[in-house]
This record gives structure tokens, sequence and C-alpha cells, in this order.
């Protein structure tokens, strides 16, 4: 009877436990190639991945009952160099993947696109580059896709999103797409997430059908050049609770639609070119509340948006422009100096240097080049920085700073949050 009792006992405890810290050879070789081919935070990982047991290591989760890796969540474990394609490749069965808020550089690896299985692919706040492959399309199974506050560049193809039926969220947000909006967008019929804001996107947003998105709950493509006029399609997402498509270059008027989505609460066009009365049915939506009323990007109401007949440049004066190839869309007051500099919308900026774009915002302050910033009061100077927020002060080069009040020099830097000192690098 002891015996009986030792192996139920075995069965039911030791077993299992045994098992579920175990992983599969193959997924175990991946992984240890993984961590040592990167160029950067390698060494800290190996010290920390020690033994067989890989499904016990720290990001690693398995499915348990037969030891496979199905997800590696690394986000801000300072790794840096290229993503290591050929050893993710090892791992056949992963379904999520996190490596955000890195170091990452280079272009997606195109072993990447052989992990059919994956589900979650989450890239943001890295330094990656390059064009978004159209094999993107084989990931089949994908519900979650964000690859925000890169270096993407480049058009988006027409097919690139072709087959990406189970897409719940897309977030590409502050990149450096161009070009018109791929008509594959339109086949995403599981989205609820939609963000391209703060890219260099143009054309018609008309291109993007979205009728057929029942669930989209979010729409971002505010700071790109997109033109025509408000999508009748959009009046088919019955549950679109935020739309945001301010600093374009939409004109027309203001849809009577619009006061029928009933589930809004956060709507901008401000800054584009639309004329004519705010919809009486917007002043109804119970969900809308004034801008005043909260802080920041919170909640905004139309009337506060909407501007009826939009000057001219010559007429927004004073604005003072040298240099060449300078663009001012909006606003008053603005100094601009040297070459290629872009203000969006705002008043009271000063800008000097060369390729520095202000995409919306007040009194803010760029020297040097490369910079892209939004919001108020911030100050950047030296080179290649991408500011979000009010009242930052930046300078050094290629950092990312998203947030209120923040104080970061040197260089290299992704920061969040508000009233952090970040300095070195």
């Amino acid at each position: 009877m002891a015996k009986c009792w030792l192996l139920l006992l075995l069965l039911t405890f030791i077993l299992p436990a045994a098992r579920a810290a175990w992983c599969h050879p193959d997924d175990l070789r991946a992984l240890r190639g993984f961590a040592g081919n990167l160029s950067g935070g390698g060494v800290r990982l190996r010290a920390v991945w020690r033994g067989t047991s890989c499904c016990s290591w720290v990001g690693v989760g398995c499915d348990g009952a037969h030891g496979r890796v199905t997800a590696l969540r690394l986000p801000g474990h300072g790794l840096a160099g290229p993503i290591p394609g050929a050893s993710l490749a090892g791992l056949t069965r992963l379904e999520e993947l996190f490596l955000g808020s890195n170091s990452f550089t280079g272009s997606l690896p195109e072993a990447l696109f052989g992990l059919v299985g994956l589900q979650k692919l989450s890239l943001e706040s890295n330094e990656l580059t390059g064009q978004l492959s159209s094999r993107l399309h084989k990931l089949k199974v994908l519900t979650l896709l964000d690859l925000s506050i890169n270096r993407f560049s480049g058009r988006l193809l027409d097919d690139v999103f072709w087959d990406l039926t189970s897409l719940e969220h897309l977030v590409m947000h502050s990149n450096n797409f161009f070009g018109s909006l791929p008509p594959s967008l339109s086949s995403l019929s599981s989205l609820r997430e939609l963000s391209l804001r703060n890219n260099s996107l143009s054309g018609p947003l008309a291109r993007v059908n979205f009728s057929g998105m029942p669930l989209l709950a979010s729409v971002d493509f505010a700071a790109n050049y997109l033109n025509g006029s408000l999508p009748t399609s959009l009046a088919d997402c019955n549950v679109l609770k935020s739309l945001s498509l301010a600093s374009n270059q939409l004109v027309g008027t203001i849809p009577l639609w619009i006061g029928e989505l009933d589930h809004l609460h956060y709507l901008d066009l401000s800054n584009n070119s639309l004329v004519g009365e705010v919809p009486k049915g917007l002043t109804l939506l119970k969900g809308l509340t004034i801008a005043d009323h909260s802080p920041g990007m919170a909640f905004t109401n139309m009337s506060f948006y909407v501007k009826r007949n939009r000057r001219t440049l010559q007429q927004q004066k004073p604005n003072v422009i040298t240099g060449t190839n300078n663009f001012v869309k909006s606003g008053e007051g603005n100094v601009v100096s040297g070459n290629d500099n872009t203000v969006v919308s705002g008043d009271s900026n000063t800008v000097s240097g060369s390729d520095n774009t202000v995409t919306s915002g007040d009194k803010n302050v760029l020297t040097g080049s490369n910079h892209v910033v939004s919001g108020n009061n911030n100050v950047v100077s030296e080179n290649d920085h991408v500011v979000n927020g009010n009242g930052n002060t930046v300078s050094g080069g290629n950092n990312k700073v998203t947030g209120n009040n923040n104080v970061v020099s040197g260089s290299d830097h992704v920061v969040y949050g508000n009233d952090r000192v970040v300095t070195g690098g």
C-alpha cells in the first residue's frame, strides 16, 4: 500500500513539476543561440539563462505539457544589435515575441516570417530600420503587431496586410513610412486598434475602406499628409471610441454621420482644412467632454478644433522664414531658418538647423538637425531626437522622449513618463 501511495505522489506532483521545468532540446539550442548572437546585452542574458531548464528562465514561457517554448518576453533588457533571426527561427512553436524598449538595429529578419504560429509581435521603441516586408502576411494568426517608435521607412506595399484577418491591434506610429495607404488595410476584419500617426503618409484617406472593420474602436492617423474628405465608410464603425485625424490635409465639411457614432469619446480633427459648421449631433454625444476638463491629449470636443476659414501662410503673420524648402502649414509667430524645416501647426515655434519637423504644439525651440517634435514648450538641441509631450528639455543625439517635463542629455536614450532626469550615453 505504501508503494502505491508513493507512486501516486510521483505521478501527481513530482513528475509534472519536473516536466514543467524541462524544455525541448531544439528550443534550448535556439535560446542559447539567441543570447549568444546578441551584440549587446548577451553577456547579461547568458548569466541568468543557466542550466537546461529553459522553461524556468526569465522571459521564457512554455506550454508545460511538451516543454516547447511559446513565449519570449524581454522588453527593456538592454539588448542591442540586429535581431538574431536565425536563432528565433528555431523556436518553431513561438506564439508571443516581446522585444520592445531595447536597442535593436537593422531590419526585421526574414526568418521571423517563418514563425507561422506567431500571435503577438511587439518590437516598439527600438532603432529598427528598412521597409516592411510583404512577407508579413505569412503570419496569418497574428493578433498584435506593434512596431511603433522605430526608424522604419519606405512605402507600405499594397499587399503587406493581406490575410491578417486575425489582427486586432496594428500600432506603427512614429516611424518614417511614406506614400499612400495600402488597400490591404481594408482586409483587417478583426481590427480593434489602428495607429499610424506621426509618419509621412500621403494621399486620400479614403483608400482605406473601413466598412469591413465592425470591431474598430480606435483610429489614429494624426500628423501625416493625408488628404481628401473623411471617408463615409467610417460611418460603419459603430463601436468607434477614438478618432484622431489631426494635422493632415483633409478638406470638405464635417459629415453628419460623425454625430451618430454613439460610443465616440475622443475626436480630434484639428489642423486640417475643414470648413462649415460642427454637426449638431456631436453636441448630443454624451461621451465627448471639453478639452479644458482634462490635461493634455485626453478628451477633446469638436467645437474647439474646427475652424471655418483657414488662412493661408501669407495671412499668418509674422512668420519669418529663411533658407530653402521650408514649409509652414498653419500658425503664427513662427521663426524658421535653415533648410527643409516643416511646421505643421502651432504658434511661436523657433526652428533652426536642417530637416526639423514640428508636427503640432506651441512655443517649441528646436536647434540642430533631424528632429521630430510634438507638444508644447519643448527645448530640443543637437541631432536626431523624437520628442512627444510638453516641457521637455532634450540635448545630445538619437534620444526618444515621451512624456512631460523630462530633462534628457547624452545620446541613445528611450524615456517614458514625467519629471525624469536622464544623463550619460
